[in-house]
């Protein structure tokens, strides 16, 4: 009994500490990369939580599912935008690590908005829905207005 948890936690302290390890030794380039996965993760669930909502698909039960994805992904910003990790084809701007209390509220916005999102989804009610996501929008919107390279 005692050789097995003995063993477990050996194994629990090694993962944990080639975990910390492999955190401190990323590159500005994998911290991009890793930026650019929940991006994209984020925009899947925006994307496919919008056509539902416009009604190009059927719902399915799914809109919670998107919701709870987005709420995961906007709790990875707070670590996803490490300084010197602008680098690359990156659309985030030096603002964010030039004026990082602005940036940190924008954050929290979002954060704010997703959870509320979530909430309203798993309530199922529709206005409650939709008026979450305007705002979920309205969050994202706010961000890339200040922190992310303009598109035409």
């Amino acid at each position: 009994m005692y050789r097995k948890l003995t063993i477990i936690l050996t194994t629990v302290a090694v993962a944990f500490g080639v975990s910390v390890t492999a955190a401190a030794d990323t590159t500005p380039e994998d911290a991009a990369d890793y930026r650019a996965a929940i991006m994209t993760a984020l925009r899947g669930h925006l994307v496919a939580a919008s056509m539902t909502m416009r009604g190009l698909v059927d719902d399915n039960g799914q809109i919670a599912n998107h919701a709870h994805g987005i709420a995961n992904s906007a709790a990875e910003f707070g670590n996803i935008f490490q300084e010197g990790s602008n680098v690359g084809e990156s659309e985030a701007l030096p603002v964010i690590w030039e004026e990082p209390e602005d940036f940190a509220a924008a954050i929290t916005k979002l954060q704010d908005a997703a959870a509320a999102f979530v909430e309203a989804a798993d309530s199922g009610d529709a206005a409650a829905i939709g008026g979450a996501f305007r705002n979920l929008g309205g969050s994202c919107r706010g961000c890339h207005d200040r922190f992310r390279v303009a598109h035409d």
